[in-house]
């Protein structure tokens, strides 16, 4: 079954109902008038949202401790974005694969560049025990990296600044056995050379 499939017909102990949404085709739907159109719209959307949310339900108690830690730092929770990651992660070496819990800081203008809150969530997670298994450090410095941490059979999938991972390097969190694309690879090419090569030739122009 894919993994879109179960999002509509796991049960999580915590039920959340997902209403039956009726099977329109787009040229169905042109017909509509155009409130209806707009309603039926919405009403998808909703229907969808509640089920990525029923496929993270049994799993959100169990962060209430990170959440509350990561606001007492300043950071802002991104409610939006709380849903299943589609990437699955192996527990150890050779253990199943789970799929990870997305909970990243707001992203806005006034917030973004506050290192404080932009790594709140990584810090409490790091503070509470989880380990990082996956960085993917690969976009310019002021981009915000993404993070994979694990304990036991949870994963988060979460976001920090640039320098987070440069101060996890040299304490040892993150090696060049960690998986991903990060500094502690040493591939001979920045990882930022493609967006500072852009740069480059947009001056030239």
């Amino acid at each position: 079954m894919s993994l879109n499939a179960r999002r509509f017909t796991d049960k999580p102990a915590q039920r959340i109902e997902v209403p039956k949404m009726s099977k329109v085709t787009r040229e169905e739907a042109a017909r509509l008038p155009l409130l209806d159109r707009v309603l039926l719209q919405e009403h998808q959307r909703h229907a969808a949202r509640l089920a990525d949310l029923r496929c993270v339900a049994d799993k959100l108690s169990a962060l209430d401790a990170i959440v509350r830690a990561a606001q007492a730092d300043g950071a802002y929770i991104d409610i939006a974005d709380v849903r299943q990651s589609y990437m699955s992660h192996r527990v150890g070496g050779h253990g199943r694969r789970v799929n990870a819990v997305v909970l990243r800081p707001a992203d806005t203008l006034s917030c973004w560049r506050e290192p404080k809150t932009q790594n709140a969530v990584a810090n409490a997670l790091l503070a509470a025990g989880w380990r990082v298994v996956n960085v993917e450090a690969a976009r310019s410095d002021i981009s915000r990296d993404v993070l994979i941490f694990m304990h036991g059979m949870r994963a988060v999938e979460t976001t920090c600044m640039r320098q987070w991972i440069i101060d996890a390097i040299e304490a040892g969190h993150i090696t060049a056995a960690t998986e991903g694309r990060h500094p502690a690879t040493d591939t001979g090419t920045p990882l930022n050379a493609g967006s500072a090569a852009a740069e480059h030739a947009a001056r030239e122009l």
